[in-house]
């Protein structure tokens, strides 16, 4: 888990957007996030809900004293699955979801056909062996880039792609 080891706050580097603290959703099936991350101890107000199949209850009873919500779903397995994940996000009225996930997600979401726009981010960064996902990115590969966006990421590059 990238969380984990980034211990990243989630906020969004793009200029013009980086003052928006969106809420944030964050889908953890077996609730390994760690309790002492920058993201529940940060100053910054905003709304947070995890999706997990865990029923840990320490877990549970220390997010919940963070005020952060937690939403139980019994799997996340198959189209039917993640169709349903989306219909709760909606319910929590989120129309709009911008997703950062691993390789693993997002190749779910490409086989299930629940993409309508993808932006690719390329770190200016050359990761080689300090990448921690080693899954295959052969589908970004055979995805059309459209254009180049630019913003502000430090030397970083946003692309917008076509998703067939």
């Amino acid at each position: 888990y990238s969380i984990n080891k980034d211990n990243s706050l989630l906020n969004c580097r793009i200029e013009g957007l980086n003052n928006n603290k969106p809420d944030l959703i964050i889908i953890d099936r077996y609730l390994k996030l760690k309790k002492k991350l920058r993201l529940f101890n940060s100053s910054i107000q905003r709304k947070i809900y995890i999706f997990t199949l865990s029923n840990n209850r320490k877990k549970i009873s220390f997010f919940k004293k963070k005020k952060i919500k937690i939403i139980n779903i019994k799997k996340l397995e198959d189209k039917k699955d993640f169709e349903n994940l989306f219909k709760i996000i909606m319910k929590i009225g989120k129309g709009r979801v911008l997703i950062e996930s691993g390789l693993v997600f997002l190749n779910q979401l490409f086989k299930y056909k629940l993409i309508n726009n993808l932006y690719l981010f390329k770190s200016s960064k050359f990761l080689n062996s300090n990448g921690y996902n080693n899954q295959s990115i052969n589908f970004i590969k055979k995805l059309k880039i459209k254009n180049k966006i630019n913003v502000n990421l430090d030397n970083d590059i946003l692309f917008k792609l076509e998703v067939m």
